[in-house]
């Protein structure tokens, strides 16, 4: 066999002349082709069907000079050509691309993503798409739904992050609104939603909602659950069978079986946010070569080591979460007074599994409080250079990798408790508690309300901030621009240590040391009743201590599931718009 050899490629009916060692330097279908006895190893022209010609031209243009710049063409075409490269088995073009799709992965493009990567055998692709979708409900817009099948699929999922069932129903109404489906679609929004976490005030609004279908049967459906809910019925079958009598005789036989389909076959949204702690274990060892890591504390495992997060003498470092399943590093110093002080950034990808370092040269600076507020990672306060307690601040663009100074605190202080509130970012000094504020080209921290306590941890949760000191046991919470004080309104078994928010819960980490060592380590449970924390998990002369000052976050560890089994009553629904598959 001539490798020297020129051969014709018909795609499309258009003619690529091109040699054949070309192609089999590149490409392992082609090379298995003119080594194998297959009938076109002889042939001076080979059709192939499954490649279009625009994808062709490209590929032979990458086979030319080894590289091609996927960033000038539409995710239309790098779709075809990934299909492309992935049929001709073009392994470092195949490399290529899905490293391109995954950092163009935007929120508006990653279900297009997620359906390239399906058809182009990207596994790990696809389900980076798919859970970065879950995790973005929030910025979700139903422009980005092509099709009511993909709004099912994405509405349904157990792993979506929404704050709430209403959120749901009003984005698929959204959908079906621009989409001009009809009525019909209006009960498979309704197969979407976690029946038991809907609330009287949430199906209210949903009826309200839903008078632009009267006399529907998705109408009289939330009416229907509206009526269960007004007489503080619970929405289980046992329940919705009981007043089988009542509801044929307000309604219809037709409401009522649909409704205990619903029921039935609810699809429960899963708690999968897991919080992540950092422990020292101080016990028989020296507390400045402890190892800095991160736990886990899940209900079944209790504390579990996750991660390693900083160096042995690292000391002051600052931990938070940049959305869902980002976790950045920040701050520090290589010993104390040393004046050597990490400027750079780490960040570790929970679904990726890996850690990326942005090389910048940020203000020396240890002992800070951080929050992040969309990209924009807040560090204020802490202990700088030659031992000097800060009143400054920056904003870190976690995207672009740049920072700008921001106005300065009206405390200088150490280990300042920082946090982010609907968007913004509040900070609390030693007898007060601020806002930041930036308008046009000024910016401030605007007070928003006075303390007697210098506050030590501070978390948003539902509407409120929720602020502890760690020497007490209490629980304070308050509202910006609605309360003038801080409302006190439980206690915990020990003094608070750090929060996690798990959004439909806190988990609270308290402890009681002593001597350096902690007698008792708790976790304790708060859901916002008037019951008060519940104590989830304690240990005695326990060698683990929560180092209170680096900051906690929750965190998605695990890679959602991407495909689920159908459920049977809503394929009956789905089968009205086009097969399901």
């Amino acid at each position: 066999m001539n490798l020297e050899e020129e051969v014709f490629l018909n795609i499309d009916n258009q003619l690529f002349k091109v040699k054949k060692n070309v192609l089999c330097e590149h490409s392992d279908y082609f090379r298995a082709m003119f080594s194998g006895n297959y009938v076109e190893k002889e042939k001076q022209e080979i059709s192939i069907d499954v490649v279009d010609a625009e994808s062709m031209k490209l590929i032979l243009k990458y086979m030319e000079i080894g590289l091609i710049d996927l960033s000038e063409h539409s995710l239309t075409t790098v779709g075809e050509l990934a299909v492309a490269a992935n049929f001709l088995q073009i392994t470092e073009l195949i490399k290529q691309i899905e490293y391109c799709l995954d950092i163009q992965l935007s929120i508006s493009n990653w279900m297009e993503t997620m359906m390239i990567a399906e058809r182009s055998s990207y596994a790990k692709l696809e389900q980076l798409s798919a859970a970065f979708g879950l995790l973005s409900f929030k910025a979700m817009k139903p422009d980005y739904v092509p099709s009511i099948l993909k709004l099912y699929w994405y509405l349904s999922h157990p792993y979506l992050d929404a704050r709430n069932e209403l959120d749901v129903f009003k984005f698929g109404l959204k959908w079906i609104i621009s989409n001009e489906t009809g009525a019909d679609a209006l009960m498979i929004v309704l197969c979407c939603l976690d029946m038991t976490r809907l609330t009287t005030a949430e199906i209210e609004e949903m009826a309200t909602l839903a008078t632009d279908y009267a006399n529907s049967l998705g109408n009289k459906v939330v009416d229907c659950l509206y009526d269960f809910s007004c007489r503080d019925l619970e929405l289980s079958p046992p329940i919705v069978t009981e007043q089988k009598s009542y509801l044929l005789e307000m309604y219809s036989e037709r409401v009522y079986n649909e409704v205990l389909s619903l029921v039935k076959q609810s699809r429960p949204r899963q708690h999968f946010y897991t919080p992540a702690v950092p422990i020292l274990l101080v016990k028989d060892s020296k507390p400045e070569i402890a190892p800095h890591c991160m736990y886990t504390y899940t209900e079944e495992k209790g504390f579990e080591k996750w991660i390693e997060v900083a160096e042995k003498n690292l000391w002051g470092w600052n931990v938070v979460a940049w959305g869902p399943n980002k976790l950045v590093v920040v701050c520090g110093e290589h010993g104390r007074g040393t004046g050597m002080f990490m400027k750079a950034v780490k960040v570790y990808d929970t679904l990726r599994m890996e850690w990326t370092k942005h090389g910048v040269e940020l203000p020396p600076r240890r002992h800070g409080g951080v929050a992040v507020v969309d990209d924009s990672l807040f560090i204020v306060g802490g202990v700088g250079g030659f031992r000097v307690v800060l009143d400054t601040g920056i904003i870190y663009d976690l995207n672009r990798r740049s920072y700008r100074k921001i106005a300065k605190l009206p405390d200088a202080i150490q280990s300042p408790a920082v946090c982010a509130h609907k968007n913004t970012a509040y900070a609390a000094g030693h007898k007060n508690i601020y806002r930041y504020e930036e308008t046009g080209l000024s910016d401030r921290w605007f007070r928003v309300i006075q303390t007697d306590i210098r506050i030590n941890c501070m978390i948003s949760f539902k509407d409120y901030i929720y602020c502890t000191q760690n020497y007490f046991n209490h629980l304070n919470r308050f509202r910006p621009d609605v309360d003038s004080s801080l409302e006190l309104i439980t206690q915990f078994a020990n003094p608070p240590a750090t929060i996690c928010n798990l959004g439909n819960r806190l988990l609270v980490f308290t402890m009681w040391t002593t001597c350096g060592q902690a007698d008792v380590l708790a976790v304790e449970e708060f859901t916002g009743s008037a019951d008060g924390p519940k104590v989830m998990w304690s240990q005695t002369d326990t060698a683990m201590k929560v180092n209170d000052v680096a900051g906690s976050c929750s965190l998605v560890l695990n890679m959602p599931p991407i495909s689920l089994p159908p459920v049977q009553y809503h394929i009956r629904y789905l089968n009205q718009y086009s097969t399901f598959a």
